[in-house]
């Protein structure tokens, strides 16, 4: 099954990387089709399998930990905080290497505040989170717009960048975003094991010699690091992290030792299919952002999991 994924994913990154605006034939392309192809569709290709990843992995690791089936960056406010700061650097004007610092500082303080509003007793609610959740979201839209009102030299490229979408993409970002995605996913991989406990039990994980607390922080500050980044390059591209967990456990089980690689594959894949579709809907050239197909997508799934959660989300 491992093997028929990987090929799967092989061939939709060439198949994307032939198709767009203009078809690219590899066997008969012109000088300028190549310059497209290995200029523009190849790094973009290859930057839209990363951010994929990097949201497929994060909401992996947000649902084990906060043991809840409808957590991901967008239901818990990792999201909308993120891209709080985000817009806030590129309303004031801040050099492009501070707005991931900016979004990365937001989008703790908003999951953090939406972690202990949903804690009682030491216990997270799941129900309570994703109220917090939605509040958060409510929240960081509000001053949000209010950006988008106060700073009108700012609010074309500030309404852009917020639909989410692979608009300027360059080997800088690619190699930077790889970079990141590589270090959070040997930090998952090295604690897989202790991410298991936590998941059966937070007692039976204590009497193991898991520091529990510290776990969970870290893996609430190494996910919300890849939404982050994720976030202010792309913009919002929401419920990403949402679908993928479930389906690889579905598919593959819930070991995090299996789970980590293939929620990061199968989010990588769902995120350029998603963008090859964005550049091939609408006839004449023009795009559509990403983040409104994964929206489309996210929102009737999520429906979907409001029908149905059942134990077997967990556990296929």
């Amino acid at each position: 099954m491992k093997k028929l994924l990987l090929i799967i994913f092989l061939l939709t990154l060439i198949a994307a990387c032939l198709v767009g605006s203009t078809a690219i034939n590899p066997f008969a392309a012109s000088p300028v089709e190549r310059d497209i192809l290995f200029s523009l569709r190849l790094p973009r290709v290859l930057f839209s399998a990363v951010i994929g990843a990097m949201l497929g992995l994060s909401g992996s690791v947000y649902q084990l930990t906060l043991k809840n089936p409808l957590a991901d960056s967008f239901t818990t406010g990792a999201a909308s905080s993120s891209a709080l700061g985000a817009v806030l650097a590129i309303a004031f004007g801040l050099p492009v290497a501070l707005v991931p610092v900016a979004a990365l500082a937001t989008g703790l303080v908003g999951l953090l505040t939406v972690y202990r509003l949903s804690k009682t007793n030491g216990v997270i609610n799941p129900v309570t989170m994703i109220l917090a959740g939605v509040v958060m979201n409510i929240v960081a839209s509000s001053v949000i717009s209010f950006a988008k009102y106060f700073f009108e030299d700012s609010l074309s490229s500030i309404v852009f960048w917020l639909m989410g979408g692979f608009f300027v993409v360059d080997w800088g970002k690619l190699l930077l975003c790889a970079a990141v995605l590589l270090i959070a996913y040997l930090l998952f991989a090295a604690k897989a094991l202790q991410l298991n406990m936590l998941a059966l039990d937070e007692y039976s994980a204590q009497s193991l010699g898991v520091n529990v607390d510290r776990l969970r922080s870290l893996a609430f500050v190494v996910a919300t690091a890849l939404v982050a980044v994720a976030v202010s390059y792309t913009g919002i591209i929401g419920f990403v992290g949402l679908i993928v967990p479930h389906v690889a456990r579905s598919l593959f089980g819930s070991d995090m030792q299996q789970n980590l690689s293939y929620s990061a594959l199968l989010g990588a894949l769902l995120l350029v299919v998603a963008d090859a579709v964005s550049r091939t809907i609408i006839p004449g050239g023009a795009e559509l952002p990403v983040g409104i197909i994964t929206a489309l997508l996210g929102g009737i799934f999520f429906l979907y999991l409001l029908q149905t959660r059942r134990e077997r989300l967990w556990h296929g």
